[in-house]
């Protein structure tokens, strides 16, 4: 049986985080706000509060003409067009592929919202391609898990699932016997919570870890 692995999107193999920051910088720019306006913009991000209060406070701060919603719109319209493929990830991918991998690939998101962020041919290299908001369900329900697994025509159980996410990609994947790989950016696993197979600081570090699978035949 082939080796098989499901792969996240964003913050996985796209640098959407970061997509921000540079829509911060474009807003920044366009609208003249200066060093203290970018450096407020990314206070806002990091605030533990909802999107519609970070628009709020954005539109407050600088007296902008459109209402919270439709800066939010804006946002989102610009936001998938600055995503960037993470460095290597298409080599390594590739390499996956030469080695006879079943790969699909497992995102939250309407088609229409993450198509955009795949740049690079990144949809390519890919058996199976499933946005989970075009679907009856998403991560973590383990059914949207087994409609990949449909999909791709085999079991999850013994397959490997790659993402950032502890709760929407390891435990949902987990949960159906498949093993794992969080990719944590720095930080440190929640004590007494999820724990995947493996912890990678990046996605780069999680094909040498696939690769060596396939090698011992395991």
């Amino acid at each position: 049986m082939k080796k098989f692995v499901i792969f996240d999107l964003d913050d996985t193999l796209v640098d959407s985080t970061g997509a921000i920051d540079r829509w911060f910088v474009e807003l920044t720019e366009q609208r003249a706000l200066g060093p203290e306006g970018l450096a407020f913009l990314r206070n806002e991000q990091q605030r533990p509060v909802s999107p519609e209060v970070t628009f709020r406070a954005i539109v407050d701060r600088f007296g902008f003409s459109e209402s919270p919603s439709e800066l939010r719109r804006l946002f989102w319209q610009r936001w998938p067009h600055l995503v960037r493929t993470i460095d290597g990830v298409p080599q390594n991918l590739l390499m996956l592929r030469e080695q006879g991998w079943l790969m699909a690939l497992l995102t939250n998101g309407r088609e229409d919202q993450q198509r955009p962020k795949m740049r690079d041919n990144l949809g390519d290299f890919f058996d199976v391609l499933c946005f989970a908001h075009d679907e009856a369900v998403s991560k973590p329900d383990p059914e949207v898990f087994r409609i990949v697994g449909r999909r791709a025509a085999t079991a999850l159980e013994g397959g490997w699932m790659v993402g950032d996410s502890l709760e929407d990609d390891i435990a949902g994947a987990a949960a159906l016997g498949m093993r794992t790989i969080w990719v944590s950016h720095g930080r440190e696993l929640p004590t007494g919570g999820i724990l995947p197979d493996e912890v990678v600081k990046t996605v780069n570090e999680a094909f040498p870890i696939l690769l060596s699978q396939q090698e011992t035949g395991s």
